[in-house]
This record gives C-alpha cells, structure tokens and sequence, in this order.
C-alpha cells in the first residue's frame, strides 16, 4: 500500500527536534509508492489529516456530520469531516463484505453531498481546502462523476493553497485508489489527469501518479508508464514496471528485474541515503519478484541464486514460489 507518514502538530508551536536518523523518504512525507494506492487507507488519512481533536460525546448520524461540517466551528467541522468519512468507510466495507451497514450511505446521499459542496466557498487559504477536499472525495466515491472532476483539479491547487502540496497528492491518489470502481468516462478522465501529472516537476506526485495509473487502465495508460521506463530515476522506471505488470504488461520486465539486484540501488542510495534505505529495498525486491512470477515466472536457474540470497525476505519469498511450482 502506499504510505504516508503523519506528524501530529506541536501545541506549543515549537521547532521539532532535529531527527537523529535520515527520514525514509526525499518526498517530505511520502514513503516511495511501488504498490497500489487502496481506496480504504487514502480515506483514513485524509481523515487523519484534519483530525486535531479525539472524538468524544454521542456519535451523529451523516447527515449531522454533513450539516455540522458545513456550519460548526472549527474544530466541529474537523470533527465531522473525520467522522463522516469514517462512516463512509464502514459502510463501503460492509458492502464489499456482504454485511449489515451501520449507516446507511449510498447513492440517495449524493444530492446532499452535492449540495454540501456546493455550498463551499471560493478557497483562499490552505485551511480552507480540506473540507471540499474531503467532499468531493466522497462525492467521486460515491459514483458521481463532478466529484472525480473536483479532484482532478485540486490536483492543480496553487502552491499559496497548498504550500505542502499534500492535498493534492491526496486528490491523485484518491483518483487512483478509486479507479477500478468508476465508469469508462471518468476514469478516462481521471487517468488523463494522472498522466498529465507524469510531467509534475515534484517527483512524489509523479511517484503517485504512477502507481495510481495501475487502476486506471484506458487506451493511454500502457503507453504513458512504458515511457516512464526510460526514467533516471531507479524509483519512478521501478514503480512504472511494478503498474505495468499489474496491468498484465510484461513491458517493464527488464526493469523488473533490474529491482531484483542488490546493486541497482547503491548508486541512488550514495546520492541520497534516505531514497533507499535497507527495509525499502528489500520490499522493493519482493515486489519486482512477485511481478515477475505474475508474468509468467522465473526459471528454476533464474530462481536459484535468491534462494540463497542474503536478504531473508527475498530468500523466503524465493522459497515460496519455488515450492509452488514444484506443485
């Protein structure tokens, strides 16, 4: 899955503590996207994101939560936003499992939805963008297509409205996440806007990019991640593999298996230590090794040095899929 990593605000407004290790990311708080981006986890964190007080009291119904949302004070609204998304949630989750909702939430909420969104008024602060954030989210997954058109423009927030740029990687990354659940038209649309943001001068967002790409297949997506393979960086050629395959496009297989070499990361790593720390690429091994295996496999000769590979992640999983083809 995709990660992210979130600091808790400083109450006293105090410079943090300087870290005694690299963070694991160049990207701020992006952790290196070689997954795909579940729905699910993106929903959380956005709640997350605007969660500045703990839930407390009676628990309203979504409705409340969309009324006081759009009418309570501050911290009210934060509250609401992370409750109402909360909701969604379980609700998704006991459709997808076949169980009793909570609440009920589905398509007859849309009209409020929209209303609610509507409502919102002309962003001029960051503080005034996560609340239509959360919204369109909703909306879009929900089914309605102006809510996937929301996102795809908070894709392109200005730096004044998102000095960060967090919130609009959380609207590409919902874009991606929800891409297997949306009708042909807008995940057309959502991929263009994915594509386009390939050329992103901000690498984390191209990360993002890519690995939303892999759950929107349309006649651009194969095309726009085999171009990513040329890439320098090791990063963004490894992740536009790893979509490809998840596509069912054996593309990137050199690149695949590239990721399986130890030494393909220490040049980046010399560069920047923080790119490719020790745990990260041994995922990132594991990874181009199951894609590898999805399409099609390795030859017992191409399997027999990982299975006795330093990396015990890599040795295990070596392992694994060996015993499996001997079945």
């Amino acid at each position: 899955m995709t990660e992210i990593e979130i600091r808790d605000p400083d109450p006293t407004g105090a410079e943090p503590a300087p870290a005694e290790a690299p963070a694991e990311s160049p990207y701020k708080n992006l952790l290196v996207p070689l997954v795909v981006v579940p729905a699910m986890i993106v929903m959380v964190l956005v709640a997350v994101v605007m969660l500045f007080t703990s839930m407390t009291g009676k628990e309203d119904t979504p409705r409340e939560n969309l009324a006081r949302l759009l009418d309570g004070g501050f911290n009210e609204r934060k509250q609401a936003a992370f409750n109402l998304v909360r909701q969604v949630i379980d609700a998704r989750r006991a459709r997808a499992e076949g169980t009793p909702a909570e609440w009920d939430i589905d398509e007859s909420f849309l009209p409020e939805l929209r209303r609610a969104r509507e409502q919102v008024a002309a962003l001029e602060t960051p503080q005034d963008v996560p609340i239509p954030l959360v919204l369109s989210s909703l909306l879009a997954q929900l089914g309605d297509p102006e809510g996937v058109v929301q996102l795809a423009e908070m894709t392109a927030l200005t730096d004044e409205l998102d000095p960060e740029r967090e919130y609009r990687m959380y609207a590409a990354m919902t874009l991606g996440a929800i891409g297997d659940e949306l009708p042909e038209a807008s995940r057309e649309a959502a991929a263009r806007t994915l594509i386009g943001l390939l050329e992103s001068a901000d690498a984390g967002m191209v990360l993002v990019a890519i690995a939303g790409l892999q759950n929107l297949p349309t006649a651009g997506t194969v095309p726009a991640l085999t171009g990513m393979l040329a890439s320098a960086s090791l990063e963004q050629r490894g992740s536009a593999a790893l979509s490809l395959a998840t596509l069912g496009d054996a593309g990137g297989s050199a690149v695949l298996s590239e990721l399986l070499r130890p030494e393909a990361y220490a040049a980046e790593r010399t560069a920047d230590a923080r790119r490719w720390p020790a745990a990260r690429v041994s995922e990132s091994r594991i990874k181009a090794l199951d894609a590898l295996d999805a399409l099609g496999g390795l030859s017992a000769t191409e399997l027999a040095p990982l299975l006795e590979d330093a990396d015990a992640g890599v040795r295990s999983r070596a392992l694994a899929l060996r015993a499996e083809g001997a079945r």
